[in-house]
């Protein structure tokens, strides 16, 4: 299976927060590895960056970043293996 990718990152796994329509709201946790150094960055919390409708995505190692859309991030999530849901 390909790994999801955002044009900047790998999408490894993806932990969001959906509404009653399962669109994604915002993200708690993201594992992306980086297409320019190869690095694999883990961000939540306070390190994962907002945007309204949207997250941004940076390398621990080298520094890229990419602000995603979130409805670009559901998308990467239908084609994530399933894994245990942290949803309440």
């Amino acid at each position: 299976m390909d790994m999801p990718n955002t044009g900047q990152f790998y999408v490894l796994a993806l932990d969001p927060v959906r509404d009653e329509h399962g669109n994604i709201v915002h993200v708690r946790h993201i594992s992306i590895r980086c297409t320019a150094c190869g690095g694999i960055t883990e961000l939540s919390g306070d390190v994962l960056r907002k945007i309204p409708g949207g997250t941004v995505l940076t390398c621990d190692h080298c520094g890229a970043r990419q602000a995603v859309s979130n409805a670009r991030l559901a998308e990467c999530d239908h084609t994530l293996p399933e894994g245990p849901s942290h949803n309440p």
